[in-house]
């Protein structure tokens, strides 16, 4: 029976297996014929895009090569990366090749600096930046300095010589308020300072006299001197005398009276040759001594203050003088357009000599409407006995002496070729033979007498207004002007800091109002008309 049932049922299966149909063979579908036209296509194609390919890279490889001031522009506010006229040339006239050392760590490179030398080493094949990690080489600033400077800090190199330039002193910062932030940039003034130094062969070196209550020289004053790489020193004139390589001595309004002997050293300096920077100080106290030096070229002082009420000539007091600036100084060259108060001075009166061998001309003048006034006046108004006329405030006294005759020679007046314009800067500017023969042969007394420290000092300045303010452009153009024409340089890097003051932007209140109703009504109403046009349009199709 087991038997029975088991082949039933394989015989079951195999009449199921033969019922089943076989397979089909599996065809190969016949390949599609190659498009020529597409393989073409695909081909130019792939030849287009590696041509673009090598183009973009050549483009690229050339532009890198071309120099960085054609290839990149500044397009911030204040210009930051865009070097002036001054460096410019100083760069164009290199001969030496300068090295600026940038010293930096990583992540914290300022951008701004890294803009600037790029500018420099564009604008001269002879300035090379050369990166250097602090971290990498710790000890790199050792062959220049024994100070070890912080990041961003800058050594300009060029044959033997050098300068440190410290990151502190690229940026001005205000520490008047609560905080202490950056107000000023001072890279080119200090890049184009350290190159002129470095590539210079000559050097100049200015005293200032103490000893008699002298205002100090002011941060505006040393800075100039720095930048034109003029080396100062203080010197006592009761100690010691006058050194031989003096090129400009500055007397800076003493408060007290020299010595006999010390002005006789003063006035001794100045008949061999020699050159002053002169200011006074308006004050009740008698100096003789002082006085002396310059009535020897018939300068002496007016008593009291210049009070003078034209309106176009002060600013906000009758004694903050806006004076006006002859044209006949070469040391007040350029200094027409700008903004230059002369602040509780005295006025000078100038004696007619016909045999002086010796030329005074003003450099700054009042109205004919100016007065002086006691010091002990209580009112600035014109009283009896106040003659108005026209006031010298500064004078330029030049002499020429023979260097082999005791007599004199015919006074230079060509003044305005000899003081150069104090925005453009060398200290190795060439002369020609001839001028170069004259110098040899003569020797000129140059003196520059002002009657205020507010002049130069904006710290005088501002302990006269009693609240702290800066120097005008006009003053701090003048001070230049007058460094270069005394040091007898060809040119004097003077190069202003740029202010990182952001602009603002003051709308009137007529105008803020229509900007306000523009803002809030016509725009929303244009937007919202346009939305319902597009949506009846729609809604039509």
């Amino acid at each position: 029976m087991t038997l029975f049932k088991k082949k039933e049922a394989e015989n079951k299966d195999l009449g199921t297996d033969l019922q089943k149909e076989p397979k089909a063979p599996k065809v190969k579908a016949p390949k599609e014929p190659i498009d020529k036209k597409s393989l073409i296509n695909g081909s130019y194609a792939m030849a287009v895009t590696a041509i673009i390919v090598a183009a973009v890279v050549i483009i690229n490889f050339i532009v890198g090569t071309i120099p960085t001031k054609f290839t990149k522009f500044d397009i911030s506010y204040q210009k930051l990366f865009t070097i002036g006229d001054t460096t410019k040339t100083i760069l164009n006239d290199l001969q030496s090749d300068v090295t600026i050392n940038w010293l930096t760590q990583t992540g914290s490179e300022d951008t701004t600096i890294e803009k600037l030398l790029d500018t420099y080493s564009g604008q001269s094949s002879h300035v090379k930046v050369n990166k250097v990690d602090i971290v990498a080489e710790p000890t790199f600033y050792k062959a220049y300095t024994s100070s070890s400077p912080t990041a961003n800090s800058l050594i300009v190199v060029s044959g033997d010589k050098s300068k440190v330039i410290s990151y502190n002193d690229i940026y001005e910062y205000d520490s008047s308020g609560y905080s202490y932030s950056a107000t000023g940039f001072d890279g080119e003034g200090q890049i184009t300072s350290a190159i002129n130094y470095v590539t210079s062969t000559d050097s100049t070196k200015v005293y200032y006299t103490t000893g008699h209550g002298e205002f100090s020289l002011s941060t505006d004053m040393t800075n100039t001197l720095s930048k034109a790489n003029i080396e100062s020193s203080e010197l006592n004139l009761l100690n010691t005398d006058i050194p031989d390589d003096c090129s400009c001595l500055i007397i800076f309004s003493p408060t007290t009276d020299f010595t006999a002997e010390e002005s006789a050293k003063v006035t001794a300096f100045l008949g061999n040759g020699g050159h002053a920077l002169i200011c006074s100080l308006t004050s009740k106290d008698e100096t003789p001594n002082f006085d002396s030096i310059l009535s020897a070229y018939g300068v002496s002082r007016v008593s009291g203050f210049i009070v003078d009420p034209d309106a176009s000539h002060y600013t906000q007091a009758q004694y903050l003088l806006m004076p006006n600036i002859s044209s006949s100084s070469g040391v007040a060259s350029g200094l027409t357009s700008l903004n230059l108060v002369y602040a509780y001075a005295q006025g000078l009166t100038v004696t007619d000599n016909d045999s002086a061998t010796y030329t005074v001309t003003p450099i700054l003048t009042t109205s004919d409407q100016a007065y002086s006034k006691s010091l002990d006046s209580t009112s600035l108004n014109k009283e009896d006995g106040d003659q108005a006329q026209q006031y010298d405030l500064a004078v330029q006294i030049e002499e020429t002496f023979s260097n082999d005759s005791s007599g004199a020679s015919d006074v230079s007046t060509d003044t305005a070729s000899t003081a150069s314009d104090a925005s453009v800067s060398t200290a190795s500017g060439s002369t020609d033979s001839s001028a170069a023969d004259t110098a040899s042969s003569a020797k000129e007394t140059k003196i520059l007498y002002y009657t205020t420290p507010c002049v130069f000092s904006a710290d005088a300045l501002s302990s006269l207004l009693q609240q702290q303010v800066s120097l005008p452009s006009g003053n701090t153009a003048l001070f230049s002007n007058s460094i270069t024409y005394l040091t007898d340089k060809a040119v004097t890097v003077s190069i202003a800091s740029k202010s990182l003051d952001t602009p603002k932007i003051t709308v009137p209140a007529a105008a803020g109002s229509i900007i306000g109703n523009v803002a809030m009504l016509l725009i929303p109403a244009a937007i919202l008309v346009a939305g319902v046009i597009i949506l009846v349009r729609r809604r039509s199709r």
